[in-house]
């Protein structure tokens, strides 16, 4: 719980921020060894929201993400680079190397990323790791195509912010 997935659109003439609170994902890390952390973080497309019902329901649809065909969007983790270990209480400063999946279609990305370990912080007294990442994609990478009337509203280029809290099991 607490994780959250946000999205910014920085267009010339409307700044569109959207999101998602219903994030999930699986993750396997050695604090003392992160280049063998691996791991998945999903969010359902539908579950992405921008506050206006009507610019949502094109968000979802079939000539934009088309959550009906491609239900959700998908990072996963196969590389970390930057620090090598995490120190309580600390900030570790990483980037992730993974593949984003949205609309039927796979990049590789880097984010920039700040991860935190809190011993006992998390439910029951387990470890808990807080992450911020960021990267940013291209809507046409992933198929998703900006018509005319739109594009002075919509940008091409979309920023990616992703908040997580991860509980040691």
């Amino acid at each position: 719980s607490g994780s959250r997935l946000q999205f910014v659109s920085d267009a010339p003439l409307e700044r569109i921020t959207g999101g998602s609170s219903n994030v999930g994902g699986e993750f396997t890390a050695d604090t003392s060894s992160l280049g063998s952390a691996r791991g998945r973080i999903t969010v359902p497309v539908a579950s992405i929201g921008t506050a206006l019902e009507l610019r949502d329901e094109h968000l979802h649809g079939p000539d934009w993400l088309d959550a009906a065909r491609y239900p959700t969007a998908t990072f996963e983790i196969t590389r970390v680079e930057g620090a090598t270990a995490l120190v309580p209480n600390e900030v570790a400063r990483v980037t992730l190397v993974g593949n984003f999946t949205i609309h039927g279609h796979t990049h590789e990305v880097r984010a920039s990323t700040q991860v935190r370990l809190i011993p006992g912080g998390g439910e029951g007294g387990r470890d808990l790791i807080r992450a911020q990442a960021r990267f940013t994609i291209q809507l046409s990478d992933y198929d998703v195509s900006i018509s005319a009337p739109v594009r002075l509203k919509v940008s091409n280029t979309i920023t990616v912010n992703v908040s997580i809290r991860a509980t040691a099991t």
